[in-house]
């Protein structure tokens, strides 16, 4: 049976559904799950009616009945999961290149990381032999020419170690796992291109004072050569590889402390004016009630020493007008 070395080549529906039934029954079958027997016969059905085709169009002509195969990829599918029909079928036609590269890895996003992976690990081992490679060196202020050119370059190299290592971590997972996507292969790129950046922005931010704090450290913390001085800023472009959202958080974290210098002192000067007009208000409140009720106990008196009905009804009125201004002017 000729198989299509070439892991990414489009395929009819038909074909598809074969390669990935087929794939899939021998992935199920090598691992030790059952398979029912109807299903194993229907792949070898479309099989033998594949070799009697020449092309792969005539696989697709309207005269094949594809239920039953369509039937056999769903059983299928719940038999290999949480494997993928995709990734099976591409870790397949892999494996039937033969290729020479393969022992870097079943797909080719994991070779190519695997490639810049020992490129990076190349790098770091020659830069760290160079004399001018020293932790004093990596200041971009107050270093230059061809000695800052090989720090920065170890910084890179050691953010490239950080990158390939997530990068191959994670990749390697989906494989074990059979949940490989391939129409993911550019965010691995673009995780390591931010592996690289956040590896070394963070590397070259650590303050001078940082190293010599970690220096003057206690004498057996000191003692441990992972608290060495000379180890921090090729770790921390190590760790911003591995980690893209680190530098992200730290500049995002940088960009609202600034933020609140300014957008702090309006919201102060805001809740201020808010506060005393709120006060204000409660004065005025209070001294109406005062008011009132001087009116009413003067009132209270007026009535009690029997002044005319038809007064305290006028001062009752009027108390009311000062009291409803809006219900005054509209009576008016």
């Amino acid at each position: 049976m000729h198989k299509n070395c070439d892991p990414y080549a489009r395929l009819g529906i038909s074909e598809q559904l074969y390669q990935e039934s087929r794939a899939m029954a021998e992935y199920a079958l090598s691992n030790g799950n059952q398979v029912p027997v109807d299903v194993l016969k229907t792949i070898d059905r479309f099989g033998s009616l594949r070799l009697s085709k020449h092309t792969k169009e005539a696989n697709d002509e309207p005269g094949i009945d594809l239920e039953p195969l369509i039937v056999a990829h769903q059983t299928l599918s719940a038999i290999v999961k949480p494997a993928l029909p995709r990734t099976l079928l591409l870790l397949d036609r892999e494996q039937d290149c033969n290729s020479r590269w393969l022992i870097l890895g079943p797909v080719p996003i994991i070779r190519q990381m695997m490639v810049a992976s020992l490129i990076s690990l190349t790098a770091f081992i020659a830069l760290s032999l160079s004399p001018d490679v020293a932790a004093d060196a990596g200041n971009m202020l107050r270093s230059n020419g061809l000695v800052l050119l090989q720090n920065l370059l170890f910084f890179l190299a050691a953010a490239g170690l950080g990158a390939g290592f997530a990068a191959l971590y994670k990749a390697n997972s989906f494989i074990m796992q059979g949940t490989f996507d391939p129409s993911y292969h550019a965010s691995y790129w673009i995780r390591f291109c931010l592996g690289l950046i956040s590896g070394l922005v963070i590397s070259v931010m650590v303050a001078d004072n940082a190293l010599n704090t970690a220096q003057g450290a206690t004498p057996a913390a000191s003692a441990n050569e992972f608290m060495d001085p000379a180890f921090i800023r090729p770790m921390l472009a190590m760790l911003g590889g591995f980690s893209a959202e680190l530098l992200y958080t730290i500049l995002n974290r940088m960009v609202e402390t600034v933020g609140s210098l300014f957008m702090g002192s309006t919201k102060n000067l805001l809740e201020m004016k808010q506060q005393e007009a709120e006060a204000r208000l409660a004065a005025n409140k209070t001294q109406s009630q005062i008011e009132l009720a001087a009116r009413l106990v003067k009132l209270q008196q007026e009535i009690g020493s029997g002044s005319n009905p038809a007064d305290i009804q006028a001062k009752l009125d009027q108390m009311l007008k000062d009291v409803m201004p809006d219900s005054g002017k509209s009576g008016s």
